[in-house]
Order: structure tokens, then sequence, then C-alpha cells
């Protein structure tokens, strides 16, 4: 019986119909994609294994996805090999058969869950983003502060929606690109958390594009430490909105009274008077959101 070193060191890119034992160790979820024509069709990546290594596996005939739960030890069929990159691709003309367990060893074990599931792109700030390499795999988090209008383009004949917007964290703005059903999944205002974008270049101008892998989520953002001068202010009933002056931007954040109260050790009915006298007043704030929680100079 052929093993998956066997097949390793054969030519390749080639249909087999040997038969091919082996544990499904782990699969991932399932993933849509849309073939020429528009037809929408869905994939899982699997990770097997037998005693000599592990592999990966694309399974797309969904109907054969409960033969391949994870932990299930099966004979493959008429399954097409690929060098490049490295994968046992399973069609409707594959043959998937449940057969005796296989032991693999833990090793080998684990090697195929992470096959099938493995971790996103290490999550990094926007100015690193910058300098990546084009066609990297990046995470990042940033709260929303533009976006465009959905548009609809042309890839291979179809139509697709993508919408691009703008993500800033403490260090620098970057436009994102979210693909078709990702294209609704962020707002203005909203802190996001984005996995798996690949690094794209145009015209000198780096940016971020979604991919098949790419999740998005919702956060709290952190409190980050902010060093600015501030240059005007228009005060509240409780409150006072602050124009600062950070490098080349000038952001606006809100502070409580009683916080710039204690800062200058000032009462409530002079605060203005005393602020206004300071100006521009260096200082470090902590910032959550747009409020400032705490401030020093």
């Amino acid at each position: 019986m052929l093993t998956l070193a066997k097949l390793r060191v054969s030519r390749g890119n080639k249909p087999y119909s040997l038969p091919l034992k082996v544990k499904v160790c782990g699969r991932s979820g399932v993933t849509s994609y849309q073939v020429d024509g528009g037809e929408k069709k869905e994939y899982r990546v699997l990770g097997v294994a037998d005693r000599t290594l592990a592999m990966k596996a694309i399974l797309y005939d969904m109907t054969k996805e409960n033969m391949v739960e994870e932990g299930n030890s099966v004979i493959l069929m008429n399954y097409i090999y690929k060098t490049e990159p490295e994968s046992i691709i399973l069609t409707k003309n594959s043959k998937v058969m449940k057969t005796s367990n296989i032991d693999v060893g833990e090793e080998l074990l684990d090697r195929g869950r992470f096959i099938a599931n493995p971790p996103p792109a290490e999550t990094i700030t926007i100015n690193k983003v910058k300098s990546s390499p084009v066609k990297t795999l990046v995470s990042i988090q940033g709260r929303v502060v533009s976006e465009e209008m959905t548009r609809t383009v042309k890839v291979k004949g179809n139509d697709v929606q993508v919408k691009s917007v703008t993500i800033k964290d403490e260090t620098d703005s970057v436009k994102v690109s979210l693909w078709r059903h990702l294209s609704d999944s962020a707002g203005v205002g909203k802190f996001l958390s984005f996995t798996d974008l690949v690094v794209t270049s145009y015209n000198d101008e780096v940016s971020v594009s979604s991919t098949s892998k790419t999740t998005i989520k919702e956060k709290e953002q952190p409190t980050t430490v902010v060093r600015g001068s501030i240059i005007a202010f228009e005060p509240n009933d409780v409150s006072l909105d602050l124009l600062v002056s950070v490098g080349e931007d000038f952001p606006t954040y809100t502070v409580s009274a009683e916080i710039l109260v204690k800062l200058f050790g000032c009462t409530l009915e002079n605060l203005t008077e005393t602020l206004q006298s300071k100006l521009p007043l260096p200082c470090m704030m902590q910032v959550k959101n747009t409020t400032i929680e705490e401030i020093t100079h």
C-alpha cells in the first residue's frame, strides 16, 4: 500500500488509484469560493497523516465530509497529488472509505492538526506592516477611521464585492480591502482585529487585503499612551474637548473637568482660564477610544 512518504517522492500532479491509508488529524472550517461562471462552491482543508509523515489534503466534494471527521482512519483512492503547493486533492471522482484504525503517533497527529488549522499570522503594528514584504501574511488591530462605498468589480469574469476601509492604530494607518462576504464587516468607529491579511503595494502605496483565512472581530480598544501638546479646547457641561497636536496629526479627545482640576490644583470655576493660560501644554495622556483617562505634564 502506498504511504505518504512514497507519495512525496513520486512525480505528482496526476490521479492516483493506489490506495492510501491515512488518519484525519484535523480539519478546517468550510471555505467558500466562486468558480468561472459565478457558481459558488465550498472546500475544507484536512491534515492527514500515516506512520511516515503528515500532509495537507483539500476536500472539494462536500458530500464526503462525514467520512473525514477528525480522528477517522480512511483509505483514499482516485485522488490527485500536487507538488506545488504540496497537497492531496479530493474531488467528486475520489473515493474515501473507512478502514481500521492507524496509529500515527502524537507528533505526527499534532503536525496534522497544525496543517488543518495553522495559527493566524502574528499581530503587528501598522508601521511594521508598511515595511513588510509584499505577499506577507499579517494580523493587525485598530480603529476604523474611514470607509469607502462598497463597489462591484470583475474577478475572472464574475462580479465580486469589495470595500476599502482605513484602519488606524497608535503608530500609523493603512487601507484594508475587504472582499466578498467581508465587505460589510467594518464600520467607522469600531475597534477591530483582523487576522491573515496579505500585504500588497500599488503605486508605491502599501495596503493590505483580506484572504480566505481572514477573520474580523470587534474588540474593546486598549488604553494607549499619547504624547502631544494641547493647543485648544471647548468646554462642555462636565468635560472638555481638547485639540491635541501629535506630530502632524490633530486628534480631539474628551477629558473630564475633574481630571484637569486635579492636574492644575485649581477650582472648577477658574479651570478654563487656567488651561488657556498654559497653552500650548505639552502632556502625556492615557487614552481609551477618544476619552482621556489620565493626564500628566
